[in-house]
C-alpha cells in the first residue's frame, strides 16, 4: 500500500502516467528488507519514478538500477509473469511438440522408447507426430 501511495505521489509530482508496479516488482518490494523502513522505500520509489521514461505506465524490474537488478535476479517470484500472445491451444501444441522432439532425440528417434519416456502409447505418439508434422531428419 505504501509503495503504491508513493508511486502515485511521485508520478504526479514528475508528471508521468505511471499507474502501478508489475506483479513481480511489487512482490520483490514486499519481500525485500528495508533497513531504513518507510523513508528508504519512499526514496527508492521516487528514484524508480525518476528513472522511468516519460510514457511509462507500469514500473517493472527492467527499470531497476544495476545494483538492485542483481538483487532482483536472485529473487524468485511466486508466479512468473507471462504475457498471452498465443491461444491456449497453440501454446499447448508448441509445448507438446518440444516435449515429443526432445524425447525422440534422447532416444535416437526410437518411437517405442520415446513413447515409454512420455508415458503414452506408441500409437498416440505416432498420431501426435503426424498431427504436429514431426518427422525424423534425413
Amino acid at each position: 500500500m505504501l509503495a503504491n501511495a508513493f508511486l502515485k505521489k511521485f508520478s504526479q509530482q514528475q508528471q508521468k502516467p505511471l499507474t502501478h508496479f508489475s506483479e513481480s516488482l511489487l512482490e520483490f518490494l514486499q519481500q525485500r528488507q528495508w533497513a531504513g523502513n518507510i523513508r528508504e522505500l519512499e526514496n527508492f520509489v521516487e528514484r524508480l519514478v525518476a528513472l522511468a521514461p516519460p510514457e511509462t505506465e507500469i514500473l517493472d524490474h527492467e527499470i531497476l538500477p544495476p545494483d538492485i537488478k542483481k538483487e532482483f535476479k536472485k529473487f524468485k517470484p511466486a508466479f512468473e509473469e507471462t504475457y498471452v500472445t498465443k491461444s491456449l491451444e497453440e501454446s499447448l501444441a508448441e509445448h507438446e511438440e518440444k516435449l515429443i522432439r526432445q524425447a525422440l532425440l534422447e532416444n535416437d528417434w526410437n518411437q517405442s522408447q520415446a513413447a515409454r519416456l512420455l508415458k503414452i502409447p506408441v500409437q498416440t505418439l505416432r498420431y501426435k507426430m503426424s498431427k504436429l508434422g514431426i518427422v525424423k531428419p534425413a
